[in-house]
């Protein structure tokens, strides 16, 4: 049993980061990733902020906070930030059912996808310098933590609206022992992290966030991975908000 844990938690590292080894599965064992999703964002988040922690670019918080976007860009394969952009594209400035997903499957990237890809970038940047600055590198290892709980919470929300493909096999783990665990394993690290403050308003902010996905969902009638990818960003975007609110 004990080895089938450390399995799926490696499924999901490899799944959601490039930091899992390559392993032989099938399809339903995705499913199972859902419950280790802010786990994983536990190995991410720590890997990019330890350096920082030990001093590397000490005092200089532009760079510290613009090294940490880049990392997770690329430690994530950008897939997170291609979810936004492929929303932000598709829905435009009013979301067509029919429209919107011949657009989402459109590799090609329109105004309102780089739109939001500079926005999200941009103010993950600047709220970074903010919790380098008083040197709360916990806070910055919790952001991905709290990042990868929206993408668990996103596969129960999505569950009704998923469309074949890759986000329905995460989707279908969506079940409330899953969503529990998840919820509970972001809950405990972020005692150590943040304040309850910063917490509460987080997940108030991530909550809207899931909420505004879930109605968008249901009027272009289907959810896929780029949902996911996009709970990700806007849960990460949510808790550095309620940071650099109240510090």
């Amino acid at each position: 049993m004990r080895a089938g844990l450390i399995k799926d938690f490696l499924i999901t590292l490899g799944f959601m980061t490039r930091l899992g080894p390559v392993l032989d599965i099938e399809a339903r064992d995705l499913a199972r990733t859902v419950k280790w999703m802010p786990l994983s964002g536990l190995v991410l988040g720590a890997l990019i902020v330890l350096p920082f922690y030990l001093g590397l670019f000490a005092g200089k918080y532009w760079i510290q906070a613009w090294l940490t976007v880049a990392a997770s860009v690329y430690l994530t394969r950008g897939l997170h930030f291609d979810g936004i952009a492929d929303i932000a594209d598709g829905a435009g400035p009013y979301p067509d059912s029919e429209r919107f997903w011949k657009i989402i499957k459109d590799s090609r990237s329109g105004v309102f996808g780089i739109l939001a890809s500079v926005l999200v970038l941009l103010g993950q940047v600047l709220c970074f310098y903010y919790i380098y600055e008083v040197q709360a590198y916990a806070a910055a290892v919790w952001i991905f933590i709290l990042g990868r709980m929206g993408c668990s919470a996103m596969c129960r929300a999505g569950q009704r609206f998923a469309r074949p493909g890759q986000g329905i096999l995460f989707m279908n783990g969506g079940d409330g022992r899953s969503i529990s665990l998840a919820f509970v394993s972001t809950i405990i690290t972020g005692f150590f992290a943040v304040n309850i403050q910063t917490q509460l308003i987080a997940y108030a902010l991530t909550s809207l966030c899931i909420f505004f996905l879930y109605r968008l969902a249901e009027t272009v009638n289907g959810a896929n991975g780029d949902f996911l990818g996009g709970a990700v960003v806007l849960a990460e975007i949510s808790g550095l908000l309620a940071f650099s609110m109240l510090n």
